[in-house]
């Protein structure tokens, strides 16, 4: 099979793995990983305006059910989640974050913003449609996997 030269798929991998390389050693110097990070960046971020469930974590992260779960499970272990019953079901656990995770998440938004900033000094001009097509990568490819899965 002939190996394309200048293959974008590999590209993107690489550039993921170099912004994940670079948040799971920001993480570790706080005692985390970079999804958990990620996640009290994220839930920092949307709580004052919004209910976050675990299911959030799944789309946002386009991660499994059990990935989330277990993500959870082990935050929650740490100190840095709690479950809360949903105002209107019960049934339902809100995701709030503990104050221990509170202190953090100032330090890690901050990581964030300036890893953005990088970025977008890197990208320039070509930032914004960057960011759009790499979006439709995501959503098209996104949607193709579900439909394949339901096939399966």
């Amino acid at each position: 099979m002939h190996r394309m030269e200048r293959s974008i798929g590999i590209a993107i991998k690489k550039a993921n793995n170099a912004l994940s390389r670079d948040s799971d050693h920001f993480a570790k110097q706080l005692g985390l990983t970079g999804m958990q990070i990620s996640t009290i960046n994220f839930i920092a971020a949307h709580e004052t305006t919004q209910d976050i469930f675990q299911r959030d974590l799944e789309h946002e992260f386009n991660i499994r059910k059990a990935t989330a779960s277990s993500l959870v499970t082990t935050m929650v272990a740490k100190d840095l989640l709690i479950r809360v019953p949903a105002t209107n079901d019960a049934r339902y656990k809100r995701l709030l974050l503990t104050p221990n995770a509170r202190q953090l998440a100032t330090k890690i938004e901050a990581f964030f913003e300036a890893s953005e900033r990088r970025i977008q000094n890197l990208l320039g001009p070509a930032f914004e449609s960057t960011y759009t097509q790499l979006t439709q990568i995501s959503t098209d490819f996104t949607a193709k996997a579900t439909e394949q899965s339901k096939k399966d």
